[in-house]
């Protein structure tokens, strides 16, 4: 409940002859980055990623690639249900059926939200999810362990997406960089937990267990706590609830705001192109070449990049006998956290497009480096070249998350990100069944990734670079290219 002296206030209108405030961009300026309300939006949404993260890789100890041969007490899923390994591992589909329902699902969500609220879909995602991971903590058999994994991936795109782009409508734009390092720390956070976790509960079960429980609480706590996306509620012509939004950000700092919100609504919905449906949308979509192209190259990105972090992490914990599995899988996790420092820095500096090609020509490298060395002749330089090739993927990929935005136009971005982040787990569901290939020649997988990496250098070229051109500004460029 938002007091009356708080509610007047954000009314009033100053009395220092300042301007009126007529653009969210303004607002948010206004409100501030320090402000305790705009805060705990940019915090609360970023404990999120560390809540994903540990769903995600936890099958990097609970199954993983290679079966331990020495000093070994964690209970593993293919002990458990006492899973042979063939050809193919049944116990790693943990962790492959987990990005099949965020493949199967997870757009479902990301679209929910741009029709009832960024707020609403969360808390459900949040809640229903945790559900999910504690029921196949309890599975009393293999397959119920799946249907249990599958549902809880169908919330990976919700909660790594859509509170990111709560967040990013509740801040002003100058805040998006510190934002997005706080929401890549509390991920590396998050991911290096796992091994501490499973160092002091060796077994799988608690470790589902302890890793889906928070969501259900963290679910409940936001229902009470979390506000809407102020930009949702302007887009969406919600006058009451953008007044008490304002209210409660000024009740933390007695601060006045003059503003119109009339105007505010105004100025956001001219600046927005508007088409009558999707299937109008994609239609428009489909009659354009530089489209298409950007799609496709996009979502090749997105395939590659995410199946590299994927197998980078999940086999972190077997890449070398002779070192302590938990401290390989740690140093995977920290080797990450300086691309969310230097990766904003390269993309204004270089541009997009170099950034992305350099990122993945480092991972491509390195990866030769370790066919070149193999682990158990030069476990040294591999070591060192595995770590700066898991740097260079996870820079990769967030570049996908800056780039393939700014690629499409605003009224069409949804739908050509959202395709892209969703056949992306494409290449998250093999990345677990791709050391197969290492049977066939021994080094194969590397050398397979190697050319994928090579293959993305060489696509983004036709990429449009947007460092100093705004979204629609790229669009009409490429209609004069094509």
């Amino acid at each position: 409940m938002v007091s009356k002296s708080s509610r007047e206030l954000a009314y009033r209108s100053s009395e220092k002859g300042e301007s009126t405030i007529v653009t969210t961009e303004e607002l948010l300026k206004h409100v501030g980055l320090c402000n305790p309300f705009t805060q705990f939006i940019t915090i609360s949404m970023a404990f999120l990623w560390m809540l994903s993260a540990l769903a995600a890789v936890s099958p990097a100890f609970m199954s993983p690639t290679m079966p331990c041969e020495k000093n070994c007490t964690f209970v593993t899923v293919q002990q458990e249900f006492g899973l042979e390994k063939s050809l193919i591992d049944p116990g790693e589909m943990t962790s492959s059926i987990y990005f099949v329902g965020n493949l199967v699902f997870g757009q479902i969500f990301c679209v929910a939200s741009d029709r009832i609220g960024r707020r609403p879909v969360l808390i459900f995602s949040l809640i229903i999810s945790g559900l999910a991971g504690t029921g196949a903590a309890f599975a009393p058999n293999f397959y119920l362990m799946l249907l249990g994994r599958m549902i809880q991936g169908s919330f990976f795109s919700a909660l790594t997406m859509i509170n990111w782009v709560l967040c990013g409508e509740s801040i002003a734009f100058h805040g998006h960089g510190a934002a997005s390092f706080l929401f890549g720390l509390l991920w590396v956070i998050g991911y290096c937990l796992v091994a501490p976790l499973a160092l002091i509960v060796p077994d799988w079960r608690y470790i589902q267990f302890i890793i889906s429980i928070p969501s259900v609480l963290f679910g409940i706590l936001m229902f009470f706590t979390l506000p809407e996306s102020f930009s949702f509620l302007i887009a969406k012509e919600r006058k009451t609830d953008a007044h008490k939004w304002i209210s409660k950000a000024s009740m933390f700092t007695r601060q006045e705001y003059n503003y119109d919100l009339d105007k505010i609504i105004a100025h956001d919905a001219s600046n927005v192109t508007q088409e009558s449906s999707l299937g109008e949308c994609l239609r428009n979509i489909l009659k354009r070449f530089d489209l298409k192209l950007y799609v496709f190259i996009q979502s090749m990105l997105w395939i590659t990049d995410f199946m590299l972090y994927a197998s980078f992490s999940l086999s972190s914990t077997s890449i070398s006998k002779d070192t302590n599995p938990y401290l390989l899988y740690i140093f995977s996790g920290i080797v990450e956290l300086p691309c969310y420092l230097l990766i904003p820095f390269g993309l204004e500096l270089l541009g997009r497009k170099p950034t992305v090609m350099l990122s993945h020509i480092i991972t491509a490298a390195s990866l030769i480096v370790c066919v070149l060395f193999p682990a158990d002749d030069h476990a040294t330089v591999f070591l060192f070249a595995w770590l700066i090739g898991k740097f260079g993927t996870a820079s990769a990929f967030m570049c996908c998350f800056v780039y393939g935005a700014e690629c499409f136009p605003v009224q069409y971005r949804n739908i050509c990100l959202g395709f892209c982040a969703t056949v992306a787990n494409v290449g998250a569901m093999i990345a677990t069944h791709m050391e197969i290939l290492d049977t066939v020649y021994p080094g194969l997988q590397f050398m397979f990734y190697t050319v994928l990496c090579l293959i993305a250098t060489l696509i983004t070229v036709f990429l449009p670079e947007t460092k100093n051109h705004g979204t629609e500004e790229t669009t009409v460029a490429a209609d004069e290219r094509f």
